[in-house]
């Protein structure tokens, strides 16, 4: 049964990085950890650190100009800095006529919520699925 539901959650995962990685959109993180995290699991997108010295409606024009996508995908942490970081950039993304994807935010969210609450903890959440999953095989 524990075996079963971390494969489910592993598989989960997986499925959420592979989009990602298909996805051309912008990727925004709160910091450097986060970025080094997402690097560690195979996220091959552009990820842009939030905590770079510019304010968030800067950060979020410059996306207009930088990429050609759209959309931008955010990703910052479910505690409560990250979730009102996250609606202000999706505010600002609506306003300079982008899409702010959120969806994949809430997926991790569901995922990890149990055990984690932050992007920089995703890697030792995914390698405990790993381990779990293999010492049931």
């Amino acid at each position: 049964m524990v075996h079963s539901d971390q494969q489910k959650r592993l598989d989960k995962f997986n499925y959420i990085l592979a989009s990602i990685n298909l996805s051309n959109s912008p990727i925004l993180v709160e910091g450097k950890r986060d970025k080094r995290a997402l690097k560690k699991l195979g996220c091959t997108g552009n990820i842009i650190e939030l905590n770079n010295g510019h304010s968030l409606l800067i950060t979020v024009e410059s996306l207009v100009t930088s990429y050609s996508s759209k959309s931008f995908i955010i990703l910052t942490d479910w505690d409560r800095t990250g979730n009102i970081l996250a609606e202000k950039l999706k505010k600002y993304g609506e306003s300079c006529d982008l899409s702010p994807n959120m969806k994949i935010r809430d997926e991790l969210i569901l995922l990890g919520s149990n055990d984690i609450s932050c992007i920089e903890e995703l890697p030792t959440l995914i390698y405990k699925f790993h381990r779990e999953t293999k010492a049931y095989r």
